[in-house]
């Protein structure tokens, strides 16, 4: 649906009177195919123990009180979406339909062949609650995650919050994309961010009424872009997005070199893209520039940052060539689309 469209469903704010919201997560498992479904269990545990706190009104001491009173509001009966693109055997929907048993309302809908935005809109257009939260089947919650992201939408100025996303830098790897990544580093600070630099759609929550006015947008072979497209969106909406860093989720950096390698590249195909799929000079220029702009970031934060980490000084080679490694591939990635955009767009879906 777009931005002009009027939403389809009835407006949170004008339900009868003594009617409890209805919270539905929607949980992409495309992004299994690269972390796997284990770490994807781990995520489903978290989320079923975090609504259970809430259900029984164990909230953390960080929490404000009115956060405290709107999440005492919320029906107990939560719904959970889960949307693949490709079949899962019956082994593993009764495994997954398990973990959540008495807790969440679990549904399992499959679309062949979509991919990762298609995805969470199909499960948003399936999905009956007031408030839609959007998860990544990779991403770990910490502790409180999910009650400092809902009860955010205690003030009624905020229709759209996201928590913030952050690489847990262990091991040279973890450590190389913690600081040379598109994701800043953990914040333990709790502030509250009215429209953030970056906005990521892996654990990202909207009054449902707001989200079916603009949802995400196709974009086109590339793998990824639409938060920036619906960003665009909401602000012709006036609808700012927020952040609050009291809800955070560790995102994982690729498994192997061959994942990033696969990752890289479709980076660079995607910002090769963004204004246009066909070859184009300007194209090929961002792609380039940008890797060469973020290879320059992250070595200038490697040395500031390397101690916030836990890295040693013999530990930072290790982690500016893992970066440099990225970022030229990157690089590559943009030349290899000037070269041939259809191949490319045919290739490293993720």
């Amino acid at each position: 649906m777009r931005a002009s469209d009027e939403p389809t469903t009835r407006s949170w704010r004008t339900r009868a009177p003594g009617a409890r919201a209805r919270l539905s997560f929607v949980l992409e498992w495309a992004n299994t195919r690269l972390h796997g479904a284990s770490r994807a269990s781990r995520l489903l545990d978290a989320l079923v123990r975090q609504w259970q706190e809430i259900a029984a009104g164990a909230y953390p001491s960080t929490l404000p009180a009115a956060a405290a009173r709107f999440l005492d509001g919320l029906d107990e009966r939560a719904e959970l979406l889960i949307v693949s693109g490709e079949r899962l055997d019956g082994d593993r929907e009764a495994e997954l339909r398990a973990l959540v048993e008495g807790v969440l309302d679990c549904a399992i809908h499959v679309a062949e062949g979509l991919e990762y935005y298609p995805l969470k809109s199909f499960g948003a257009a399936r999905a009956s609650g007031d408030l839609l939260l959007f998860v990544d089947s990779d991403v770990l919650p910490e502790e409180g995650w999910l009650a400092h992201l809902l009860g955010s939408f205690a003030r009624p100025d905020i229709d759209v919050v996201t928590g913030q996303t952050y690489v847990a830098p262990t091991g040279v790897v973890g450590r190389a994309f913690a600081l040379g990544w598109t994701y800043e580093l953990r914040d333990r600070s709790g502030r509250l961010l009215r429209n953030p630099a970056k906005v990521y759609a892996n654990n990202i929550a909207f009054r449902a009424e707001v989200f079916r006015r603009v949802d995400f947008r196709a974009v086109g072979r590339r793998s990824r872009g639409a938060v920036t497209l619906l960003r665009r969106d909401l602000d012709r909406l006036g609808v700012p997005i927020w952040e609050n860093r009291m809800a955070r989720v560790d995102h994982p950096p690729p498994t192997s070199v061959r994942h990033m390698v696969v990752r890289a590249l479709a980076h660079g195909r995607d910002h090769y893209m963004r204004d246009s799929e066909r070859r184009a000079m300007a194209g090929l220029a961002r792609s380039v520039g940008v890797a060469a702009q973020r290879l320059a970031r992250g070595l200038a934060r490697t040395a500031r940052y390397r101690r916030e980490v836990g890295a040693s000084w013999r530990q930072v080679p290790l982690i500016a060539s893992v970066i440099a490694a990225y970022y030229v591939v990157f690089a590559v990635g943009g030349v290899l689309t000037h070269v041939s955009p259809a191949a490319m767009a045919r290739r490293f879906r993720v």
